[in-house]
């Protein structure tokens, strides 16, 4: 039987450490049909404080991986893309330029999107997902901030909440040392822990985690050669598991942790820092274990653009 030709679209998710494509068509039965899903470290938010402008180099890595994106779009006949920015394009006073030159260079405009709308998409993420559970906290740890969106009061209605807090800007803050002195690692637990008081002591649902520092941090505890979506996709994680991950992370010099298998080399600077954000809020809500998601932003924002 011939196959039915099936309409393509996309989604680029611009943060503050990497850009995400997911390329994906919709089968007759109303299903993501996942195309392409890949990712690129471009550290669009390095060195970025509020009120600051972006790194130029890193402003042309993120434009020279959004060229090679759309290219992948024609290749693959994709109809229609949508692009967002987070974390970083937020932050940033040169926000508009970079926007423009995207327009100029990559013929799309992406949309920078607010904290809440990233926890919003977050949780449409793991919510469309028939492999997850159907109560869920999601938690999204990203370069610079990490999302949170739970159900809250009698009705249930869903409660967004993005924190300043990023594996690449607390790394950048606070980790100058290598490996990480005790000193330093108890200021940025301290910084986590002071945020963290937005956080309810007790939020229902079971805790997902989505996004590269989850996910990487799971291909690290199963110590996987080379990443395998189906053994990492709804693996739970206990909280016991976290703090050992942490306690190996902090003893380990930079070169030491490039060699941990599973572990990206372009992630071991900043992956202590992405752990700790976990393990705190982990230990802050009261939860003991957490399920690792795949699927991050860029799943919610192609259910909301484009199957809503």
């Amino acid at each position: 039987m011939e196959r039915l030709f099936l309409r393509r679209y996309a989604t680029i998710d611009i943060g503050s450490n990497t850009i995400l494509l997911l390329i994906g068509q919709i089968t007759p039965e109303g299903n993501l049909e996942v195309v392409l899903d890949i990712e690129e470290t471009t550290r669009l938010g390095k060195g970025l404080q509020r009120g600051g402008r972006l790194d130029p180099c890193s402003v042309r890595k993120t434009i020279s991986a959004l060229k090679r994106f759309i290219s992948l779009c024609q290749r693959k006949e994709v109809e229609k893309i949508a692009a967002v920015g987070t974390n970083a394009l937020r932050l940033a006073t040169d926000a508009e330029q970079f926007i423009q030159a995207v327009q100029k260079e990559c013929g799309i405009s992406p949309q920078i999107i607010t904290g809440k709308d990233e926890a919003y998409l977050s949780f449409l993420a793991v919510e469309r997902d028939p492999a997850m559970p159907r109560d869920v906290l999601v938690m999204d740890v990203g370069g610079g901030s990490t999302e949170y969106i739970f159900r809250r009061g009698e009705d249930q209605h869903l409660q967004p909440l993005s924190l300043p807090l990023g594996a690449v800007n607390l790394t950048e803050e606070f980790l100058h040392s290598d490996p990480p002195s005790q000193d330093e690692v108890m200021r940025l637990q301290g910084k986590i822990e002071k945020s963290l008081h937005h956080l309810p002591l007790a939020a229902e649902g079971e805790l997902v985690g989505i996004g590269g520092t989850a996910v990487t941090l799971a291909c690290a505890h199963l110590g996987q050669e080379s990443f395998n979506r189906q053994k990492i996709h709804g693996l739970p994680m206990s909280i016991d598991e976290r703090r050992n991950l942490v306690k190996e992370l902090q003893r380990k010099d930079l070169e030491a942790r490039k060699k941990i298998k599973g572990l990206p080399p372009e992630r071991a600077d900043i992956i202590l820092a992405g752990a700790i954000i976990i393990l705190s809020s982990m230990e802050r809500m009261g939860k003991e274990k957490i399920r690792i998601s795949c699927h991050g932003l860029r799943y919610g924002l192609f259910y909301q653009r484009f199957m809503s």
